[in-house]
């Protein structure tokens, strides 16, 4: 690919939140971006709604990421509707520039599918809870599509494969059924002058559940528009019935300021 887009993130919890950090980066080559985060030689921080484990720091180069998650449906959302990395450098709360790694949707419609033909649960709690993280397991591994955000009109889809310029990203599930997510953006991939960066804000964000939205006629009741459509929601979620949980209409973010100074 010619020119990418940049990913990002440093979090806090809440829309309106800010915080600022500066830290030290020590990461330079030793990380290695699939998903498994163990190899960071710094501790996890936690936002303050505790959704959301992270860690961001810079170099002269690149911007790291890492975030885990065990939230339920803070993982659903990421999985059925996608996971968007924004990128302000002028340290505002811009949405102009993102990475949106997994994109959910299609992909994820494919998947669940898959999953509800290999059949039911089980009847015991322990079946039910192994069915469960085999879900969550299998919608994210081995995810290859992307959307690049802000570089041309529409979003661009690429294959993670085929990303060029030094991007980054992978997901994964660890052992105790957290998705961990990784990446490693350089700043010259998105025609970023890391040296001309006072502060940085950077913000996470998970897709949401659009409802269909319907239009009353003296004949009948007609699904007019979604993202996911109700037959499409129920293939996802029919295992556990999550229709219509409010927990699912609005996507869960947070923002934050990244000091390079």
């Amino acid at each position: 690919m010619k020119n990418l887009i940049p990913a990002l993130c440093l979090l806090v919890a809440g829309p309106t939140a800010f915080a600022q950090q500066s830290i030290p980066c020590p990461l330079s080559t030793t990380i290695i971006v699939d998903g498994k985060a163990n190899d960071w030689p710094i501790n996890w921080i936690q936002d303050k709604e505790k959704m959301f484990s992270y860690n961001v720091c810079a170099d002269e180069q690149l911007l790291y990421v890492r975030v885990m998650t065990s939230d339920y449906f803070t993982k659903r959302k990421m999985a059925a509707f996608g996971f968007t990395l924004w990128l302000d450098p002028e340290g505002k709360k811009k949405k102009k520039l993102g990475l949106r790694f997994p994109t959910g949707g299609a992909e994820a419609e494919e998947r669940a599918a898959a999953i509800r033909d290999q059949g039911g649960s089980g009847s015991s709690a322990g079946e039910r809870a192994d069915y469960q993280k085999e879900i969550d397991r299998q919608l994210i591994i081995n995810l290859e599509v992307l959307e690049l955000i802000g570089l041309s009109k529409e979003p661009i889809t690429s294959a993670r494969s085929g990303i060029m310029n030094g991007i980054k990203v992978a997901i994964d599930m660890d052992s105790t059924g957290a998705y961990v997510y990784e990446a490693i953006i350089p700043f010259k991939s998105f025609r970023i002058s890391r040296a001309a960066i006072k502060e940085m804000s950077v913000g996470f964000e998970t897709g949401k559940y659009i409802p269909p939205k319907t239009k009353t006629s003296s004949k009948s009741e007609a699904i007019v528009n979604s993202d996911m459509n109700a037959g499409r929601m129920t293939r996802y979620q029919g295992y556990q019935s999550l229709m219509g949980n409010p927990k699912l209409t609005y996507p869960t973010y947070a923002w934050a300021s990244l000091n390079l100074k």
